[in-house]
């Protein structure tokens, strides 16, 4: 089963004053970036319509080894770029993904999502979507090639589409990037600010996660509450230190944030880990995988992975709690089981010594650190609001 990729790239960009196609985006271009999602999530190869200025994006095309088709009627609009990506596809195949060239920051991992669902269960068209929102680029069965063909061009293939939106799939992902036109010099500039990110999942894609994850309503309010004071206390480490690397505040943000995605799972902590690295998030894995317990070594500097293991500790829900109290009903719970209390014990010494550390190198305790979340109800439908940046996309 051979699927491929089309990437429109024959427009005007008259919006942006610059060629789309050449940007730099990344350690590449913004043509680039749209090609490895592309091949990353699994297509067999990438034909890419040129058009305007097809000088400049050609040698671009053969640098990456991918294919370049001409499309002469280019000033007649994106269709006529569909009709002469369509054209080129091999005759093995049995689907495509369109993606216009100004939809750079979708993740592979969308597309793999999308390749795997065709393969595992074919039909005439799948969406992938954020939060009820389709997005770029849809996946389209071989099969409705010769209607593409014949079609006049009046609204576009959008048009072709809607007649087999019964025969169609949506499949959801945190994947903010599927929404993200690149239209102006201001959509580029976010665009760059995201594409430094992708590691990890903005605030919105931590939403759409905990929908994907079914992760408890409850879970949400604690992760935000962890989020919260996380944030609170990597700004305060951050004053304080006088040399070494600053914490990272977004990957702080998003990893308390997802620290109990996988809550109603067993093995919550690991199953939450490969959850996002399956997603990409592989800039955070890691520290929801290991937030269970602490073992960093003295001589180590604080990272947002210890952070993250504190701000945990110090909630009981959205409760701000004291790490004795955290631990206390676990205690409670298996206190006619000594190998499980001789554990716990050790979580806790390992916890409070961090605690103290964190403190010190600080120079303030979190009880007062934290003082305000423990005096007022904790916002955080206002946290998640202010943090959230779709708006700005």
């Amino acid at each position: 089963m051979k699927i491929y990729g089309l990437v429109l790239a024959a427009g005007l960009s008259s919006r942006m004053g610059k060629l789309k196609a050449t940007l730099p985006l990344e350690e590449g271009t913004v043509l680039s970036n749209c090609i490895r999602s592309l091949l990353d999530g699994g297509v067999a190869d990438v034909f890419v319509v040129t058009g305007h200025k097809t000088e400049e994006i050609e040698p671009e095309v053969h640098k990456l080894g991918m294919h370049a088709v001409y499309n002469p009627d280019y000033e007649n609009g994106m269709f006529s770029s569909v009709i002469a990506g369509v054209k080129a596809l091999p005759d093995d195949v049995s689907a495509f993904l369109v993606l216009p060239v100004d939809i750079p920051l979708i993740r592979s991992s969308t597309v793999r999502a999308l390749t795997f669902e065709f393969k595992d269960s074919p039909s005439d068209i799948i969406y992938p979507v954020f939060k009820e929102e389709r997005g770029h680029p849809p996946l389209i069965n071989a099969k409705l090639i010769p209607e593409i063909l014949l079609h006049d061009g009046t609204g576009g293939l959008r048009k072709v589409l809607e007649k087999h939106d019964s025969r169609a799939r949506n499949k959801n992902m945190p994947d903010l990037g599927i929404l993200h036109d690149l239209d102006t010099p201001e959509d580029y500039t976010t665009a760059l600010k995201f594409s430094r990110n992708k590691r990890f999942p903005l605030p919105e894609e931590c939403e759409s996660l905990w929908e994907l994850a079914e992760t408890p309503r409850t879970t949400q309010e604690h992760c935000k509450a962890v989020a919260k004071a996380a944030c609170t206390m990597a700004k305060a480490l951050n004053s304080a230190r006088k040399e070494g690397p600053l914490l990272d505040m977004n990957i702080v943000q998003s990893a308390a944030l997802m620290h109990d995605v996988a809550k109603i799972r067993k093995n919550h902590e690991a199953r939450g880990g490969t959850l996002l690295a399956g997603y990409g998030f592989t800039g955070i894995s890691d520290i929801v995988a290991s937030h269970r317990d602490t073992k960093i070594d003295p001589t180590s500097p604080l990272t947002e992975k210890e952070i993250v293991f504190l701000a945990d500790k110090l909630f009981e829900g959205s409760t701000l709690v004291t790490i004795k109290e955290r631990y206390g009903k676990r205690i409670s719970k298996w206190t006619n089981d000594p190998d499980a209390l001789k554990a716990i014990h050790g979580r806790l010494k390992r916890a409070e010594n961090l605690l103290t550390r964190y403190e010190n190198e600080a120079g303030i305790k979190t009880s007062e650190l934290l003082a305000s979340s423990a005096h007022s109800p904790l916002n955080s439908a206002t946290f998640m609001q202010e943090n959230n940046i779709k708006a700005q996309l």
